[in-house]
């Protein structure tokens, strides 16, 4: 998936910090998109548990108490930062499939965008989301309800892709568009991990040839 700045915009929605926090006791206020996209970046850097409020504090430029009033707390930033990264990387998904071009070819563009940032990486720690996903824990039951509430969306947006193949008669009209789906986002997920250490475009290209290959008629 794309950096946590995606390429939908938003109006900014301006919060307050507490007024006790602030000079002369006027209240500060700050752009929460802004402070999501920051704080996704120290996530995904560093890892949700390794992450602690110190390091948010200083890559956001508020302060603890304000972050507390506004997210709750480290758990809250995180799944509002996962929101915020997910919105403009599903919008970024739902741009590439729905572009004005032949539905199988719409598809590829979307799954090749993968092996190219992919191919991509140094230095970052594979997808935000991936990321998340692979160092969740048994007791981290919202961070899996976020999780899992963004996978069905990606999801959904692959299955309406398929119909759409299989309507215009480019995609096997015997295949379950729900479990191509599910496929196609184990395929993605598992770009970016694999990507972590073949980072050969081609090779990730073959991949998603394969891929199309198998849902063609």
């Amino acid at each position: 998936m794309s950096q946590p700045n995606g390429p939908k915009k938003r109006t900014s929605r301006l919060a307050h910090e507490p007024a006790g926090e602030s000079p002369r006791g006027r209240p500060r206020q700050f752009d929460t998109h802004a402070v999501l996209a920051k704080a996704a970046r120290v996530f995904w850097g560093h890892g949700y548990h390794a992450t602690s409020i110190d390091d948010l504090v200083k890559a956001t430029g508020v302060l603890r108490g304000s972050l507390y009033g506004v997210f709750g707390d480290k758990q809250g930033l995180m799944l509002a930062a996962l929101d915020h990264y997910a919105e403009g990387s599903i919008a970024a998904l739902v741009e590439r499939l729905n572009a004005d071009v032949p539905p199988e070819e719409a598809l590829r563009n979307a799954l090749l965008h993968h092996t190219r940032v992919a191919a991509a990486l140094v230095g970052q720690r594979s997808c935000f989301i991936t990321n998340a996903t692979l160092e969740m824990q048994p007791h981290d039951e919202a961070l899996y309800a976020k999780l899992a509430a963004i996978q069905r969306r990606i999801a959904t947006l692959f299955a309406a892709a398929v119909i759409r193949g299989q309507a215009a008669g480019v995609f096997d009209p015997a295949l379950d568009e729900k479990a191509v789906a599910d496929y196609l986002l184990c395929m993605t997920q598992g770009l970016r991990v694999v990507g972590k250490v073949k980072r050969n475009e081609d090779e990730l290209t073959a991949v998603v040839d394969i891929a199309m290959r198998a849902l063609t008629v």
